[in-house]
């Protein structure tokens, strides 16, 4: 199961680091609520940001943050994140987000448009990787697709994990992982897994959350 897994996770990098020349393009139409969205959540003090793609998120976060580490697989996009937040203090690191083991602890932990890329049965490591990432009281922020955006995409058949198809502009096509949540799914996932989180679903569509590890000051379980 690993090894199929891992070769879907393979595909999609390929597949952002192909997408990367024209990501920026592609995304120039986001809805203007979704980056509005940021300005809701608590960001503070040093962020570790997971998928930073090409940056659009980076820069909003350097702005509110004391620091930023930002972290993506695909050095092409990790190129473009460069280039947007300029002399903003960031700082950038290449690696397999599934693989990466925190040095040090931050008070916010970040990911947007990346927890639908997780692969289910990965769900519980990484969760367990951010909570060594995240400071104690600290919090993480999130982003996503909500479920709702389900019925326009292309799901790969006979597909264990979850993956839709991605089309580049050369015609060429990737499977990604794409795992949509609703609100109370995803939180009573989270609740098994130790985390008290509260996550609303905006009529853009997009889902919006915050979680602490449970037992924390602040936690509501």
């Amino acid at each position: 199961m690993d090894d199929d897994v891992q070769a879907l996770v393979a595909e999609q990098v390929a597949h952002y680091r192909a997408r990367a020349p024209d990501y920026d393009n592609d995304i120039a139409g986001l809805h203007p609520d979704w980056s509005q969205a940021i300005d809701k959540l608590p960001i503070a003090g040093d962020v570790l940001e997971l998928a930073c793609g090409s940056g659009h998120w980076t820069r909003l976060l350097a702005a509110r943050a004391r620091s930023v580490t930002a972290i993506d697989a695909a050095p092409e996009m990790l190129a473009l994140a460069r280039q947007r937040v300029g002399n903003l203090p960031v700082a950038f690191i290449q690696a397999d987000v599934f693989a990466w083991q925190p040095p040090r602890r931050y008070d916010t932990v970040f990911f947007a448009f990346w927890l639908t890329h997780v692969p289910p049965p990965r769900f519980a490591a990484f969760w367990s990787m951010v909570g060594v990432a995240l400071a104690p009281d600290g919090r993480v922020c999130f982003l996503d697709d909500s479920s709702r955006e389900r019925a326009g995409e292309r799901f790969v058949p006979d597909q264990a994990t979850p993956a839709v198809w991605r089309r580049l502009r050369d015609g060429s096509e990737h499977r990604v992982v794409k795992a949509y949540y609703s609100p109370a799914e995803l939180a009573a996932r989270l609740a098994e897994l130790g985390w008290s989180a509260e996550i609303c679903e905006t009529s853009t569509p997009l889902l919006v959350g915050t979680a602490r590890r449970t037992g924390d000051p602040g936690s509501h379980a």
